[in-house]
């Protein structure tokens, strides 16, 4: 039973009010949630409206979500959803969370960046109100403007924090050319691999690179690419959007609905008029997050889809329908040999607790480090 705090609403240190909602409260706040994503500190595209009520639709049902926010009168001025843990152990199971998903590759809050200082400090007044002791926000960019200010807010209130679990996620950012890029940020040996499985995939007749943003066009991209999917190995695992209605129906809800406060882009290579390569971008601000890929696996030998990748490259270097790509990815990954840019990815930990916050923090870090371990080892034993 959750505790009655989250109907309650109070006001902040700052004057903000804040409270906790739920996912059918949020749904009346619709526009007042999209004109947030447009003022946020950092484009955050998991915790827009379209894209995170599609995955609490259907993959993560939302009874267990709930919705710290800030409002300054009906404007709502920060917004982290956050999932309660059943039964917390202080120091050893966290009090709750960031909400996330397997489709959720990163967890920062949405900050007012008119007023960042004030809006963060109103997610830390709810996180502290609504449970003391440990938090963590998964995946953070560390490096971020929303997770600098987080971190020194906790540190002005003698919070104590850490970061756990770092990795290094690939990104591309305009300023070069396109012939500037292949010369400089790919190794000579891929590029000639490259050319050569063009040159090769050439032969075997008319090669196309299509964009679908919107319109029947869409939904038909969407498809080839649920379907390219479902026919390689995740398929073959049951792990493919289209091998469960639940993923499916997310996918379709997020990447081919009819809604236009997401922008979705969707980049095919095609051979003799059939897909062979498919490619999901989703847009906050300026920044497209590649959340799915997928390819024909007969075509493996042509490197049909670092072939795509390369011509959204191109079209991302040559045109202005994003500032940066954000590879959306949890680990080193394929994508890493063709982006030179890297994002620093890691666990945001803190404990509001109200005693010996410090020392709980510390076991509690210990052992993530110690599972991360353990699930590192256990990979690294099935791949043998």
């Amino acid at each position: 039973m959750m505790s009655s705090i989250l109907e309650d609403e109070y006001i902040s240190k700052k004057g903000l009010n804040v409270s906790v909602k739920s996912v059918l409260e949020m749904r009346h706040l619709i526009e007042e949630w999209e004109d947030l994503c447009k003022r946020s500190l950092e484009d955050v595209v998991y915790y827009t409206p379209t894209y995170a009520l599609a995955l609490l639709d259907t993959v993560s049902k939302g009874d267990h979500v709930r919705f710290v926010v800030a409002q300054d009168g009906p404007v709502l001025m920060a917004l982290l959803p956050v999932v309660l843990a059943r039964l917390p152990i202080p120091a050893i199971r966290a009090a709750g969370s960031a909400w996330m998903s397997d489709y959720t590759y990163g967890t920062m809050p949405l900050i007012d960046r008119t007023y960042p200082t004030e809006s963060a400090d109103a997610i830390i007044d709810g996180l502290q109100t609504l449970r003391k002791g440990e938090w963590l926000l998964p995946a953070s960019n560390i490096d971020g403007p929303c997770c600098q200010v987080l971190t020194r807010a906790l540190g002005r209130r003698g919070i104590p924090w850490s970061i756990t679990g770092q990795f290094e996620r690939a990104s591309i950012s305009k300023g070069k050319t396109f012939e500037d890029y292949i010369s400089v940020c790919i190794n000579p040996k891929r590029r000639r691999e490259l050319e050569r499985c063009r040159r090769r995939l050439d032969e075997l007749g008319e090669v196309r690179h299509e964009t679908h943003t919107s319109g029947e066009g869409l939904g038909q991209a969407v498809q080839a690419f649920l379907d390219l999917e479902a026919s390689g190995w995740k398929g073959q695992q049951g792990t493919a959007l289209a091998s469960n209605p639940a993923t499916r129906d997310f996918a379709l809800a997020a990447f081919a609905s009819s809604d236009k406060s997401l922008r979705r882009r969707f980049d095919l290579l095609l051979l003799n008029g059939k897909p062979i390569a498919a490619g999901a971008i989703v847009f906050c601000g300026d920044t497209g997050f590649t959340i799915k890929g997928a390819y024909d696996e007969n075509y493996s030998k042509y490197s049909a889809g670092l072939l795509l990748e390369v011509e959204v490259i191109k079209s991302f270097l040559s045109g202005t329908w994003a500032k940066r790509l954000d590879a959306a990815t949890a680990g080193d990954h394929v994508i890493d040999q063709l982006w030179p840019d890297r994002i620093s990815v890691g666990n945001l930990v803190f404990s509001t607790s109200s005693s010996a916050s410090s020392v709980r923090l510390s076991i509690y870090v210990q052992l993530l480090r110690l599972r991360l371990r353990a699930k590192q080892w256990l990979k690294q034993k099935l791949k043998r």
